[in-house]
């Protein structure tokens, strides 16, 4: 299933950039995401490539259907940035069923303007599981969707925020 998001901000894409990886804001962002759990994994820099490596545990409930096939939702995000290309390749591997699930996205940051950027992430999600594969991957686009919205809400809140001078 594709999925694709976009979000408009009132900043350049190299601020958005800068916001967004930065630790402060990624704890900020995962707690208001009501993640019971992040750890940062892995965090390399050579000026030209970010890799960052996350494990995070959702607070969601599994849902019905999938209690007797998943008992942990958590999962690794492996990120990639390339700032000559304002691109971050992501994927996901969840703590459970890895054999059965791929999700892989390209996270986009385009100037639209000297103070403005266009967020875009979009990419593929496949669940192999007879009978309920589909439902966990609509599952799955949903509840990214509900976090990109709140992420994008946050950025906002934040890029609003009164600045003390350097």
């Amino acid at each position: 299933m594709h999925f694709r998001y976009e979000h408009d901000f009132d900043v350049d894409a190299q601020g958005y950039w800068d916001l967004f990886l930065s630790e402060e804001f990624s704890i900020h962002l995962f707690r208001t995401l009501r993640m019971k759990d992040r750890q940062l994994l892995e965090r390399t820099d050579d000026g030209k490539v970010l890799r960052r490596v996350q494990r995070m545990s959702p607070s969601t409930e599994i849902p019905a259907f999938l209690r007797s096939v998943v008992s942990d939702l958590s999962y690794t995000e492996t990120d990639v940035y390339r700032r000559d290309r304002s691109e971050m390749d992501v994927i996901v591997e969840p703590a459970m069923l890895r054999s059965k699930f791929d999700l892989r996205g390209l996270y986009s940051v385009k100037a639209l303007g000297p103070a403005r950027c266009r967020r875009i992430f979009e990419g593929d999600i496949k669940v192999s599981i007879m009978l309920v594969g589909g439902q966990v991957e609509k599952m799955m686009v949903d509840e990214m969707r509900t976090s990109y919205d709140t992420a994008a809400r946050l950025v906002r809140e934040w890029l609003a925020r009164p600045r003390t001078p350097a």
